[in-house]
């Protein structure tokens, strides 16, 4: 049976939409993981740098470790050392795999 004018329109516009949907949920997908690649390297680039004892007073290192401390605020005191170097770089190394982890997995549900 031959489809009508308005049949095929339909199809069209709604194959149109469906593509349109397919590429918003992929541009989202890589927005989610670039967003969790960029704060784990943030936590990655602010844990080397406490952990080498880099100048507290630096403007640089300064605004790491406060955007590190505040990332990994979640994370905080999960396990707890003596020494504060070893429990920032503990905090922050699971920050962030969390991270990464959650951005996958969100990453690939809503990925098409």
């Amino acid at each position: 049976m031959a489809k009508s004018g308005t049949e095929t329109t339909e199809a069209a516009t709604t194959s149109r939409v469906w593509s349109g949907v397919r590429i918003g949920r992929t541009y989202l997908a890589k927005a989610i993981m670039t967003v969790a690649l960029v704060v784990a390297l943030l936590l990655g680039l602010g844990a080397v740098l406490v952990g080498f004892g880099a100048n507290p007073d630096n403007v640089l290192v300064s605004g790491l470790t406060r955007a590190g401390g505040w990332l990994s605020g979640p994370f905080g005191d999960l396990f707890t050392f003596a020494d504060h170097t070893r429990q920032v770089l503990v905090d922050w190394v699971i920050a962030a795999v969390a991270y990464l982890v959650v951005g996958g997995v969100l990453s690939r549900l809503i990925r098409p």
